[in-house]
């Protein structure tokens, strides 16, 4: 093969991957979008206790949700269907997605059924309920509404876990735009449930919510199994539960779930500290770790769905160098876009908060600044926390899911160890730079021991590439805090436009300069995300 076919490969491979990640990410980005928008309609149309009462009922099936979420379904189903893809043909393919999915209605259908009836014991419809969601015990009538309506939203487990598998397939396919907005859908079965003309129709607003839950989760099912039907030719579920490939799935299944529960209980310890430190703190932590979502969400988890599927393959041939390859082209990728996010809101963190939350009654701007704070500690690990999904991916190609789950809880350990040593001396800030620190730590022991299985993950090249991008993102950072300080001095007013100019200015400049360092440096990830601007993808 000449040379120039090579290069022709290697870029074909780069554009796909791109290609991928950018689909996802923009299909985040309107969910992540949407979700705010969520959040601001039912906070000024529903009144405070129906809205507590639906967010505690909505807990329940939402802990489930992360057992069984994105990252458990990606561990242990997107390997074995690439390594089959890889390895036999296309109908053992369809085979294979069938009788997953039949097992997967059967398990979630079970799990729903023991989450309603629990719901319906007399204990666990008042203080049990209470207990589990993290909330204080409460008047009786507050507590019956919570439990009814729990009643009404916990069935989401059974929608949300479908759509969640149904992403596998599709990713094995390399069809990413469907399962990147379809979480959309819930958003706006939310949103359309606090207009008025809906709301006058139920006892309590809080039931209006529990039937958005339903359309929206509903929806969602819908339109990912029209896309499965189409891009993977399964249409309906096979239901067989001795196929060899399921215990295989299962057995990759457990160890993660195992780690998602350990995970589920580090959320609560760290919301008893914040507790501990009363409203504000947990308001700011809340607030911090929310706009530290969005790149995380649109990045982190786009470049490691688009190169899952990829290194899947490669490790079910044993082709460790492909595997390398694509993890270093995903890392520099990564960084390339979480860098400035990362330096951004650090850069921007008090306009970006004020202009988001700073309104009413509610929020001042002492909540402005305590935001802030933890915003910045938050985004300091913002690179860490992108990584760990990238390096995470390679382990789940090579079949082993064992590995993270044990790093992972090494890292919880150190957590909670972190989050008492730090909140004396440091208050709320220590929770969020124990959170930076303990997954920086996560990142760091996954790197080196997947070099350890597959080879070095680094090489000049990648060096240089990470140096170019710090550089620019620094220069970048300097540039939106400059261009925000001549903004406010222009315009001192407070005002919500002044707000809108003091954070849109910055970042619209320091995209340009970024770029043009990019450009002018050379960094090939430029051209990638640039192509893919161009064809509106």
């Amino acid at each position: 093969m000449s040379e120039a076919r090579v290069v022709s490969k290697k870029e074909a491979k780069q554009a796909d991957f791109s290609r991928n990640a950018a689909v996802f990410a923009m299909g985040t980005l309107l969910s992540r979008v949407l979700g705010m928008a969520r959040d601001i309609v039912n906070a000024t149309q529903i009144p405070e206790a129906s809205f507590g009462a639906f967010n505690i009922a909505f807990r329940l099936p939402n802990m489930f949700r992360e057992l069984i979420g994105e990252g458990a379904a990606n561990a242990a189903f997107i390997p074995v269907f690439s390594e089959t893809q890889e390895k036999r043909d296309d109908a053992a393919f369809r085979e294979l997605v069938g009788v997953a999915l039949g097992n997967m209605l059967v398990v979630l259908a079970a799990m729903t059924a023991l989450g309603v009836a629990f719901v319906h014991l007399p204990l666990a419809g008042a203080d049990q309920l209470m207990w589990l969601t993290g909330a204080k015990k409460l008047d009786p009538a507050y507590v019956a509404l919570t439990t009814s309506v729990a009643r009404w939203t916990f069935p989401y487990l059974f929608f949300i876990g479908v759509a969640v598998f149904m992403m596998g397939p599709l990713f094995a396919v390399r069809h990413y735009a469907t399962p990147s907005w379809t979480p959309s859908l819930l958003n706006v079965a939310l949103i359309l449930a606090s207009m008025p003309f809906i709301l006058k129709r139920f006892p309590d607003p809080a039931y209006a919510l529990a039937l958005g839950v339903w359309v929206g989760g509903i929806s969602h099912v819908v339109i990912n199994w029209i896309a499965m039907g189409k891009h993977t030719g399964v249409w309906m579920p096979i239901f067989r539960y001795n196929h060899p490939d399921m215990r295989r799935i299962y057995l990759l299944l457990v160890p993660v779930l195992i780690g998602q529960s350990a995970n589920e209980v580090n959320k609560l310890i760290d919301l008893m500290f914040a507790n501990s430190l009363g409203p504000g703190a947990v308001n700011a932590l809340y607030l911090g770790n929310r706009l530290t979502q969005l790149p995380l969400a649109m990045f982190g988890m786009a470049v490691s769905a688009a190169i899952l599927p990829r290194i899947s393959r490669a490790g079910a041939r044993g082709a460790h160098d492909e595997m390398r390859a694509t993890l270093m082209q995903g890392l520099r990728f990564s960084f390339f876009l979480i860098a400035p996010s990362m330096l951004g809101l650090i850069a921007l963190r008090e306009p970006i908060m004020r202009l988001l939350f700073e309104y009413g009654v509610r929020t001042n701007a002492q909540t402005t600044l305590d935001a802030a704070a933890a915003l910045a500690y938050f985004s300091t690990g913002l690179l860490a926390f992108a990584w760990v999904k990238v390096t995470v991916g390679g382990f789940y190609a090579l079949l082993d899911t064992k590995t993270p789950v044990k790093i992972a809880t090494a890292s919880i350990l150190l957590n909670v160890l972190l989050n008492a040593a730090l909140i004396k001396p440091m208050g709320f800030r220590g929770l969020a730079l124990a959170t930076t620190i303990s997954f920086t730590v996560n990142f760091a022991l996954l790197y080196l021991m997947l070099c350890s299985r597959i080879g070095r993950l680094w090489d000049r090249n990648f060096l240089e590439g990470l140096g170019k991008m710090t550089f620019a993102a620094i220069i970048m950072a300097c540039v939106a805090y400059g261009v925000y300080v001549r903004v406010h001095i222009w315009w001192p007013q407070d005002t919500v436009l002044m707000r809108l100019a003091g954070v849109a200015l910055p970042i619209a400049t320091a995209a340009a300069v970024y770029g043009a360092i990019s450009k002018a440096m050379g960094i090939g990830e430029l051209d990638a995300v640039w192509q893919m601007a161009r064809r509106g993808k």
